[in-house]
């Protein structure tokens, strides 16, 4: 299905090859002694806790813990992960996941350069713009301090069963949707956050959103893969529904962020700055598409003559003002 947490995989990779490179003992716990206070199986809404004082709200809807894992990396650096996601008559509606590596600043000298790989530099995805992207926004400075958000949509189909990355595992998706009969979707709207902010805390974060366009809007997609579907930026102006799902997919999408920043207490410049001109450009995409709309319903009236001539002018006035 998705590739939800490449960035996270990728970076724990890496964190793993260069202490088994210095020689570094490093060893592995159960997962039972995650710091993610979650059991497989869980059900959650509201909600998650980072930790025991800092949480992240969670998009509407009850939730199921199908996966966790937490390792004990080297000398006070961890790393945890929990995989949520909602089920519909048997298919996957949504999916979250959070990943978090603690304790990274003890070898901050080695980190910076594999932070700069797995998050800046990727072969694909990553805080990087992309032709697939919708929207990346983020907050960098000089240094690895950042704050990306990637908005896009995303071939289930390819991250699952095409995708030969060897840093990521989706392994455990594949097997929990045969076990249990559940469907993919073929296209789900995404959202990505990778977050690591050393003054606010010592951790790396990233946030995985996907939602299917028919759970989020009624949407059913006509194309599945990745270059060909209607959401793809290069597509979407050729279908009107598909550009207004993506508008306000967007437009939650940016309200949400805000949430999550609260919630983890980043202010000030560590905050990304959706500009105006986004808010803007999605409010003024879906009003523009919402007219189209109301006007053709309104001429479909005039000729069935359901209306008159002057009840129609009027109408059609009424509505280009209201949506101006």
């Amino acid at each position: 299905m998705i590739l939800m947490i490449k960035k996270f995989y990728f970076l724990k990779s890496y964190l793993k090859k260069l202490l088994l490179f210095l020689f570094v003992y490093i060893f592995f716990v159960n997962s039972s002694n995650a710091a993610f206070k979650y059991k497989l199986n869980q059900k959650i809404s509201g909600e998650f806790n980072i930790t025991s004082r800092i949480s992240i709200p969670l998009p509407k809807g009850e939730w199921k813990v199908i996966y966790r894992s937490g390792e004990h990396i080297f000398r006070g650096i961890h790393s945890y992960q929990v995989s949520l996601a909602q089920v519909s008559n048997n298919n996957v509606i949504k999916l979250f996941e959070i990943g978090k590596i603690e304790g990274l600043s003890a070898i901050m000298g080695y980190m910076t350069p594999i932070i700069v790989n797995s998050v800046f530099k990727p072969k694909r995805n990553g805080c990087v713009k992309r032709k697939y992207y919708t929207l990346l926004k983020y907050y960098k400075s000089s240094g690895i301090t950042h704050n990306c958000v990637s908005i896009k949509h995303v071939d289930a189909n390819f991250e699952l069963f095409e995708n030969d990355d060897p840093n990521i595992n989706l392994g455990y998706l594949i097997n929990w949707g045969e076990e249990n009969n559940f469907n993919y979707s073929d296209v789900y709207l995404g959202y990505e956050v990778s977050i690591y902010i050393p003054r606010i805390a010592d951790r790396y974060l990233s946030l995985n959103y996907f939602e299917s366009p028919k759970n989020f809007d009624n949407y059913v997609p006509i194309f599945s893969s990745e270059a060909q579907s209607e959401f793809h930026p290069q597509n979407i102006n050729n279908h009107k529904q598909a550009k207004r799902v993506m508008n306000k997919w967007i437009e939650y999408i940016v309200n949400y962020h805000d949430k999550v920043e609260n919630g983890l207490k980043i202010k000030g410049k560590y905050k990304v700055k959706f500009d105006e001109e986004v808010s803007n450009k999605t409010k003024k995409g879906e009003n523009n598409s919402e007219l189209v709309e109301m006007l053709e319903k309104l001429n479909e009236l005039y000729k069935l003559n359901v209306l008159t001539k002057e009840e129609f002018i009027k109408a059609k006035e009424k509505l280009i003002n209201q949506y101006n």
